[in-house]
């Protein structure tokens, strides 16, 4: 991959004595196989828009507005262009697939169907759910990517979802709903079948969790970090979902399976580095039931999405690896990972753009960028790292050294 690589603006952190190991050179013992196990790219929010051609709809008429530039077409085809061309197994997508701000319309334009009474509101979110999410798993599918994506915010209508005022009590009344939908194109099959066998059954996130080898040496466990209770939405893994996690997890231990990795929306170590976040984080932090949980069962890689940039923590033998970036800024990153017996390589890459022209059209008006494009053909290299399998990060460089927050 042509590219260039790119010192971390934001600094190495960390304690010096630390900082100086990660930064000391390791290289593989003689004789070790440098064949290739698997390969997978990481790429969350980097959509985070409702991005559809509109004029395909039968309630579309000329002079209506609409959620796609061919400026954005082109830098979505060529991020994911530059995805395929690293031939992954498959892409982990941990959240934000959509703008998803549905059962409104601010506009006015009835795109979706009238928004007056609940029962309308709630036939708009369908309606939107359907033609966006079919669009955005329709791209992958024309380059042969093989999706595996956990569940956002956006995805269930962007926070918040407390009784701030009646659009806030509408999507926590409806998260079912959302979560449906969600499903209906990312967790089931065409045909309407569970695409997943290993989900928490009997649960409230047995169609949004799930678990699934990517290879035989690679397990990747998704999860649903939204719970609904006690009138609101708890950024939180509990319950029979947690439960099912530790069986999982259980298993694998007992399998022996050489690479257990995590994705969910949420980082759970904070804090980390943010662009245009609203800083969700998973409530517990280091002492919530789901880090302990992936510590106890020697999880090795925890990835997340929500802040739109890359840091790299660890605690407890866990590296956390929140990354992303937004296309509408220009920023559009994934992370690159190479499976090999005795280790993992990460390497986060940027495709650039630039910002131009005006908003965006969204059932709640004109936001984000529309004409954000693609200034080149080069990937930038933002950082990279090798995670050993005792939980040692080598070789840290750029935005993959190991993260602290800047003392205030």
């Amino acid at each position: 991959m042509a590219g260039c690589f790119t010192q971390d603006p934001f600094g190495a952190a960390g304690n010096d004595g630390a900082a100086a190991a990660a930064r000391r050179p390791w290289t593989p013992p003689p004789g070790t196989d440098h064949t290739p196990n698997y390969r997978f790219v990481a790429a969350p929010d980097f959509l985070n828009q409702d991005v559809g051609d509109l004029r395909r709809l039968p309630r579309w008429h000329r002079g209506d507005p609409n959620s796609w530039t061919p400026q954005l077409q082109r830098y979505i085809r060529a991020f994911l262009d530059d995805i395929a061309a690293t031939d992954p197994g498959s892409v982990l997508v941990a959240g934000d697939l959509v703008e998803g701000r549905w059962g409104r319309d601010d506009t006015g334009s009835g795109i979706f169907g009238p928004v007056r009474t609940e029962a309308q509101q709630v036939a708009a979110v369908r309606r939107a759910a359907r033609f966006y999410y079919s669009t955005y798993v329709q791209r992958f599918a024309e380059r042969g990517l093989t999706l595996h994506a956990a569940l956002g915010d956006h995805d269930i209508g962007d926070n918040d979802w407390g009784d701030e005022n009646s659009w806030t009590a509408f999507k926590r009344r409806h998260l079912d709903v959302f979560k449906q939908m969600y499903a209906s194109y990312l967790t089931r099959t065409p045909a309407g079948k569970p695409r997943y066998t290993d989900r928490p059954f009997g649960t409230p996130f047995a169609n949004t969790a799930y678990a699934v080898k990517l290879s035989p040496d690679v397990l990747l466990v998704s999860l649903d970090e939204f719970n609904r209770r006690d009138g609101d939405v708890h950024l939180e893994v509990t319950g029979g979902q947690l439960a099912w996690l530790r069986r999982t997890l259980e298993r694998a231990q007992a399998n022996r399976v050489p690479w257990v990795i995590v994705q969910g929306h949420n980082p759970v170590l904070w804090p980390v580095r943010e662009v245009s976040s609203s800083g969700g984080h998973l409530e517990g932090g280091e002492d919530s039931p789901l880090w302990r949980t992936m510590a106890r069962y020697g999880v090795d890689l925890y990835l997340d999405g929500e802040v739109h940039a890359t840091s790299m923590r660890q605690a407890d033998g866990v590296t956390q690896v929140s990354t992303g970036g937004l296309l509408y800024r220009g920023e559009a990153t994934y992370l690159a990972a190479t499976v090999y017996d005795d280790r993992l390589d990460l390497d986060v890459r940027r495709l650039p753009g630039e910002q131009d022209g005006g908003k965006l059209w969204q059932t709640t008006g004109l936001r984000t960028r529309a004409e954000t494009r693609v200034t080149g053909r080069d990937t930038v290299r933002l950082g990279s790292m090798t995670l050993l399998a005792d939980g040692t990060a080598v070789n840290q460089t750029g935005l993959l050294q190991e993260y602290t927050a800047p003392l205030e």
